[in-house]
């Protein structure tokens, strides 16, 4: 459908604001007890209600398959021809309102997560950064997502190892592992373990990471050592029991983040995801 905007004489609004807000006493913690799950929920469902898919990533994505993490921001991953549209929406009316840009991730990342937009929720602690899909190896796509018990979608698990594997990202791979305890054949079955991880994706990533800021990062970058994809998943699942150390005792302890018989963590309801 084509349709023209009609001209008005009404002077346009000012730009959304992009600069940090003041931070006071009545400012409220972030939801879920400082979490944030049900207002990043309410993020993931504006983008949905706008036919943008999205799922979130990085330590998210970590956390709800079991890893034990601390996420300053929530990663928001949509597909990267909808970033701009994306950002666009969460800067227009009504949902300028409820979220400002505030600055860039500022700490020193092995991603580009300090080139990113990255919002605030007005008067509350909660922060979000969208993550254009490309840059973390994944088809942001329905029938690549799954979703937690509170209804905010993830990489399917096959996918998100698939793209840690493609991308390299050994720290990452090592934590989902310990966090699911998937088995060596799991793999076999499930992932294309096949060649060696994405090394046009890791020169590109360098490429772009070493031009943002005129290099200031330029030494934080991903990994570009070839690495063939069924070594990382082999030495990594069958490495599980060297890490557990003396605080971790293999009675209990199955890997560094499971304890033998509970259940997996993305079947239970949890304020974290």
């Amino acid at each position: 459908m084509s349709w023209k905007v009609p001209r008005s004489t009404v002077p346009p609004p000012p730009p959304p604001s992009t600069s940090v807000p003041l931070e006071g006493d009545d400012e409220k913690p972030a939801s879920n007890g400082g979490h944030g799950t049900d207002d990043a929920l309410r993020v993931t469902r504006i983008l949905e209600d706008a036919n943008i898919p999205c799922c979130l990533v990085g330590i998210s994505a970590l956390i709800f398959y079991g890893a034990a993490r601390t996420r300053p921001d929530w990663e928001i991953c949509v597909p990267t021809g909808l970033i701009d549209k994306a950002t666009e929406l969460v800067q227009s009316e009504p949902h300028s309102s409820e979220y400002c840009m505030v600055e860039p991730w500022s700490h020193p990342s092995s991603s580009l997560l300090h080139t990113y937009n990255r919002f605030k929720g007005r008067g509350t602690d909660f922060h979000f950064i969208l993550v254009p899909a490309n840059d973390v190896h994944i088809v942001c796509e329905p029938s690549n997502l799954t979703r937690s018990l509170r209804g905010l979608p993830y990489p399917r698990l096959d996918v998100y190892i698939q793209s840690c594997l493609d991308t390299g990202d050994r720290l990452q791979l090592c934590d989902v592992i310990d966090g699911t305890d998937l088995p060596e054949q799991w793999g076999e079955d499930n992932l294309d373990l096949e060649g060696f991880n994405d090394m046009e994706w890791s020169k590109g990533i360098n490429k772009r990471g070493m031009e943002f800021a005129n290099g200031k990062f330029a030494h934080w970058a991903p990994s570009t050592k070839k690495m063939k994809k069924r070594d990382m998943w082999q030495s990594l699942v069958r490495s599980k029991n060297d890490r557990l150390d003396w605080t971790k005792p293999s009675d209990i302890f199955i890997t560094q983040y499971r304890i033998r018989g509970e259940p997996d963590s993305w079947t239970i309801l949890s304020e974290m995801y």
